[in-house]
């Protein structure tokens, strides 16, 4: 039986564990209240690349408290990769597909994503940590998450930029198909 968002908020253990990144060990696990300072500064610290590409133009620390203020609630779940106090990356999971985005325009691409399987994705590595092989190793966790939420179609939270080479690589290594100029999806 899938667990609800909810339930992982108010015992996020079956989501904690620890990994190995470029030698360094670290700590993968949901988002918390406590992390809104560790938040701030991770968001603060994007370069504008990874901006463009993730973020957006929300101010840092009213972003970080939106994401604090939601924990368990809603549709969202956050994984975090922790290296001590400072937040090495963020994977923002979703399960939601509102209509007029990726139902939309997967459709127009003629696939039907059922809203009940489907999770959008979206993951964003300190840069600091790109190119160490923090992405790839928070791969498993999220997908782990994913089904853990009775969920077994992933699609890219916004679809990825045209001009994200090095992400279109990234998900193309991971299984995921592209099926448009900004879309690509994987069954798990």
């Amino acid at each position: 039986m899938p667990t609800t968002i909810a339930a992982l908020a108010a015992d996020p253990s079956p989501l904690t564990r620890t990994i190995t990144v470029d030698g360094t060990g670290l700590t993968v696990r949901a988002l918390l209240p406590t992390d809104e300072i560790a938040l701030v500064a991770f968001l603060a610290g994007l370069s504008a690349t990874s901006r463009r590409f993730w973020h957006g133009d929300t101010p840092d620390a009213e972003a970080a408290a939106d994401w604090i203020e939601v924990i368990g609630r809603h549709d969202k779940l956050r994984l975090v990769a922790v290296d001590g106090t400072d937040l090495a990356g963020v994977v923002d999971l979703s399960l939601s597909l509102p209509e007029g985005f990726e139902i939309t325009r997967y459709a127009g691409h003629g696939i039907h994503l059922d809203p009940e399987r489907t999770a959008r994705f979206g993951p964003c590595v300190a840069d600091a940590w790109q190119g160490r092989g923090l992405a790839d190793a928070l791969i498993a966790p999220a997908w782990d998450a994913i089904r853990l939420l009775g969920r077994d179609v992933v699609v890219l939270f916004g679809g990825v930029h045209t001009d994200n080479a090095r992400a279109r690589r990234f998900y193309r290594r991971h299984g995921f198909v592209e099926v448009g100029d900004i879309d690509m999806w994987r069954r798990l």
